[in-house]
């Protein structure tokens, strides 16, 4: 198995939904679509409940009008970068079938079927290394409604009556997809961009009707047999489809916005995003706090897994105001707290009320435990239950200020001072003598299945 280090170490990466489907953003001919906020589902969701969604040759009028101004990768990058962000994965291909590099498999792509003829990946792929990010593909290898033996929308769902039917291809048709345009693209994906991991896309035992695990396991092979660092999702299908389950796979990837309140014994990540839409939608306004979102980096970090932020730029290549003035809150609190997020561990601890506790090895056999305070009350005092080794110091990351504390058998807790450094998350540090169990070192028993709340 590919080694998962750096993506463990990364704990933070910067996700990109942008194609065909960013031009009308989520309204179709001046009419809001329906069904849910995922505008990257535009053709299939603008009519609901009526079944059909846009028609193909409606759709395809897209084609002519992909020709962004503003996509420059190197801006984009440059920017992710300065978010404190350590890889970037973006839609290769994403459900409607349109792929976004000169794929030879076929010709609905970027350069082929648009005016931008630009190899989109190729020119993100030099970009992040010019700025040392790693670099991977979500890749929509279930769904396709751009090749006739592509997977539909698996409608009527459980979670929604109102789903139109949908009438699927047969197993045969799913065949010549599979082998003549998914497991082929995939493989491209790999020998052109030595692409570093992949985000397969699905979500629940529906996707079992197509992805069998003869299927899957000709798709992993050639992964592995293309490169031997290039990490495979769990989302590829194996948790529903294969009898070997997620043990064959290097990442367990949860539902869309879910952020789990347990520890998992294998490499994990979050996807989410900044409001309700993955792709740019004209008419979301919800945007999360930048608070927000840094709790979600550190609830997964102390957890041991990842967050993926996902960017959903406009048509011409331009990020609104509401995005950037995140991403640069992101990045200048990572500018200062990025020790006690990157190439951390969870701790055997347990969790605090008042934040999150990580730790790191220090070089002479000592820990540093990082405490995330969520809510900087003057003069609490913090506790950290369940620590026994001796504390050398305590002191405030950002500013070194140090803080009082009490360190003996029976307790181990700081005392805020009355000024607050960081009205989001104040880190304090506290070096203790000793090691300090992690969260793999104890190998609790727990679940390592990822659970999905997913509503496509």
């Amino acid at each position: 198995m590919p080694d998962t280090k750096w993506f463990c170490d990364a704990r933070f990466g910067i996700f990109m939904h942008w194609g065909l489907y960013s031009i009308p953003a989520g309204v179709w001919q001046g009419k809001k679509m329906g069904r849910n906020w995922y505008s990257e589902w535009i053709r299939m969701q603008h009519k609901w409940p009526e079944p059909g969604g846009i028609p193909r040759e409606e759709y395809d009028t897209l084609l002519e009008q992909f020709n962004p101004d503003n996509f420059q990768p190197d801006v984009w990058v440059k920017q992710f970068k300065d978010a404190g962000a350590k890889y970037f994965l973006i839609t290769a291909k994403h459900h409607d079938g349109f792929a976004l590099w000169p794929s030879k498999v076929s010709s609905y792509n970027v350069y082929d079927a648009t005016p931008l003829k630009r190899d989109v990946l190729g020119e993100l792929k030099d970009a992040c290394d010019k700025y040392g990010l790693e670099y991977g593909f979500y890749y929509s290898h279930w769904l396709d409604w751009e090749h006739p033996g592509g997977a539909l929308p698996p409608w009527p769902s459980r979670e929604n009556p109102k789903d139109p039917p949908m009438v699927q291809p047969s197993q045969e048709s799913f065949d010549q997809y599979w082998y003549e345009k998914c497991v082929p693209q995939v493989k491209e994906l790999i020998d052109n961009y030595d692409a570093k991991f992949f985000w397969f896309d699905s979500w629940d035992d529906k996707s079992s009707h197509f992805l069998t695990e003869e299927r899957l396991d000709a798709l992993i092979n050639t992964v592995r047999n293309a490169s031997d660092k290039c990490l495979i999702n769990s989302r590829i299908g194996t948790t529903w489809s294969h009898p070997k389950g997620d043990s064959i796979v290097d990442y367990l990837s949860m539902g869309d916005n879910e952020f789990p309140d347990q520890k998992f014994a294998r490499p994990w990540e979050t996807s989410g995003t900044f409001n309700e839409s993955w792709a740019c939608h004209k008419l979301d306004y919800s945007w999360k706090s930048t608070q927000t979102l840094l709790k979600c980096l550190v609830d997964n970090t102390s957890r041991g897994g990842n967050f993926q932020l996902n960017v959903g730029p406009n048509a011409d290549g331009t990020f609104g105001i509401a995005m950037i003035r995140r991403l640069k809150e992101i990045g200048a609190w990572l500018d200062v707290n990025g020790e006690a997020i990157y190439g951390t561990e969870p701790v055997a601890l347990e969790e605090p009320e008042w934040g999150r506790i990580v730790k790191s090895e220090l070089d002479d056999g000592n820990t540093r435990l990082y405490c995330h305070v969520y809510d900087w009350q003057s003069g609490c005092d913090l506790e950290i239950a369940g620590l026994t080794n001796e504390i050398q110091q305590v002191f405030v990351l950002e500013s070194g200020e140090a803080l009082e504390y009490i360190s003996n058998d029976s307790k181990a807790s700081v005392t805020l001072t009355s000024h607050c450094p960081d009205e989001r998350i104040s880190v304090i540090i506290c070096d203790v003598v000793g090691h300090v169990a992690s969260f793999a070192d104890e190998q609790i028993g727990i679940d390592s299945k990822p659970h999905s709340n997913f509503a496509f």
